[in-house]
């Protein structure tokens, strides 16, 4: 049994398509894409377009992560429209007004969760962070006190992402396995990751696997598609953060987002004193 795992595409087609090209080199019985497909990126159609099409010709198993969920949550009449909140979220209203009616429909239903017990009895589970929500992510730091909610109740095998950091730990019985990020690596390579599981010897192997793209025509493409001339003024983080392979956005929301939200200080203006000294570290 051979699995594929990938997540956290975050609408890099570039690098998409480079994983999926690795992927069908090692032939898997399976492949499941842990959620993210879509936003934070340029190309979220594309890459939803690509992983339905396989997905339909050859199986592959796609969940719902908690970027879906916030371009939903313009999909009604919940969406922000005006004031701080809609001006930081106009990177998400853009992706979602590059999506067809259809493929919004198709998003919504995407389950949280995937589980199956294998023929050998083994259960293995996919979901996008972690048994806790789609937001409580399972990090290189996280302790082992702390992980054992998150897998509860353990399967043999968890498959996550979420974190754009790829790990491999056990807890247990339990492998568990995050891919990182195909579209945002965090962890400072900027070629984008996925697993390789294999059941071998009456037990699960994994090995973490990063992909050579062209890193330039996925920076092209936010200018190519309009997402950084139109996407506002938080494309500028999302844009450092492909670049150099940091996360930027939470540590901006740290620094800066209760100012903006409360007028102290403007949504450009805290972008751009942001960026004059962005993150370059290590996680959490």
């Amino acid at each position: 049994m051979k699995i594929a795992v990938l997540s956290d595409i975050h609408g890099n087609f570039q690098a998409l398509q480079k994983v999926m090209e690795h992927i069908e080199g090692w032939h898997p019985d399976a492949v499941f894409v842990a959620g993210d497909t879509i936003n934070r990126g340029p190309r979220s159609g594309d890459c939803l377009q690509l992983v339905l099409q396989k997905q339909h010709r050859e199986g592959w198993h796609i969940i719902r992560g908690n970027h879906e969920d916030y371009v939903l949550e313009f999909d009604g009449p919940q969406a922000p429209s005006h004031g701080p909140r809609s001006e930081i979220l106009q990177y998400v209203r853009w992706n979602y007004q590059n999506l067809t009616t259809d493929e919004i429909a198709t998003i919504n239903s995407f389950p949280y969760q995937i589980e199956q017990t294998l023929p050998n009895g083994q259960t293995i589970r996919a979901v996008h962070a972690s048994m806790q929500g789609i937001r409580k992510g399972i990090y290189p730091t996280t302790s082992q006190e702390s992980l054992a909610p998150k897998i509860a109740p353990p399967p043999h095998l968890l498959m996550v992402g979420h974190t754009h950091y790829p790990l491999l730990r056990t807890l247990g019985e339990t492998l568990i396995v995050n891919a990182g990020s195909v579209g945002l690596p965090f962890d400072g390579d900027s070629r984008p990751s996925y697993a390789q599981i294999r059941w071998s010897n009456d037990a699960w192997e994994a090995n973490l696997i990063r992909v050579d793209y062209d890193h330039e025509a996925a920076i092209q493409d936010f200018q190519k598609t309009k997402f950084r001339s139109e996407g506002g003024p938080i494309v500028e983080i999302i844009f450092t953060e492909l670049k150099i392979a940091r996360p930027q956005l939470s540590h901006w929301a740290r620094r800066y987002k209760e100012s903006v939200m409360t007028g102290e200080i403007s949504l450009e203006e805290s972008v751009r004193k942001y960026l004059e000294k962005p993150n370059r570290h290590h996680p959490v």
